[in-house]
């Protein structure tokens, strides 16, 4: 178990780094991302990553909005495996869009299927190594599997991107008590 929770951490720091595959850079995004980093609080940083998630959301193809929107549909009528299928098809129509694979591990999760939670994060992040949510999905999920540390580094990932994410910064008031001194 502990292998492969350790390639898992190898891949997620595989994927966040400068060299892996990502969509063209969208120089709104670019500029938003800045400004986020730059926010001095949760509250000047709540418009910014709204407007972030709002550009994440937006694929630029109305065939895969509106499998996206099926997808929506059928997850909330219960009908998850119908809700894989079209994102699977928005995936097969853009594969470099980081949406599907997003909205695929929230499902993954809520099935408590984490190990395809984690597959579908990493992919999340191998078309946006900056999606902090899906970094902070992450923690939570190597939280929840006892694997501390590297919930932790999860964390602290999303934060690097997003300093004022509370999700991100609860996991780290939690985790950083029990693993401060541990490593040393």
């Amino acid at each position: 178990m502990r292998i492969i929770l350790a390639a898992l951490c190898l891949a997620l720091v595989v994927a966040c780094s400068p060299g892996a595959k990502t969509a063209p850079a969208d120089p709104v995004l670019e500029r938003l991302f800045t400004q986020l980093s730059e926010a001095p609080d949760a509250a000047a940083a709540a418009p910014i990553e709204q407007q972030i998630w709002e550009r994440w959301a937006a694929s630029g193809s109305p065939t895969v909005d509106i499998l996206l929107e099926r997808a929506a549909a059928a997850e909330a009528a219960g009908d998850k495996n119908l809700a894989v299928d079209f994102l699977s098809q928005a995936s097969e129509l853009m594969p470099r869009y980081a949406e599907p694979w997003n909205r695929r591990a929230s499902l993954a999760y809520e099935a408590h299927d984490y190990s395809g939670a984690i597959t579908a994060i990493q992919q999340t992040l191998e078309r946006e190594p900056r999606h902090f949510g899906a970094m902070a999905a992450l923690g939570l999920i190597y939280e929840e599997l006892g694997q501390e540390k590297a919930a932790l580094d999860a964390f602290r990932a999303a934060l690097a991107v997003h300093p004022n994410f509370e999700a991100a910064k609860r996991g780290v008031q939690r985790l950083e008590p029990k693993i401060d001194g541990q490593d040393a």
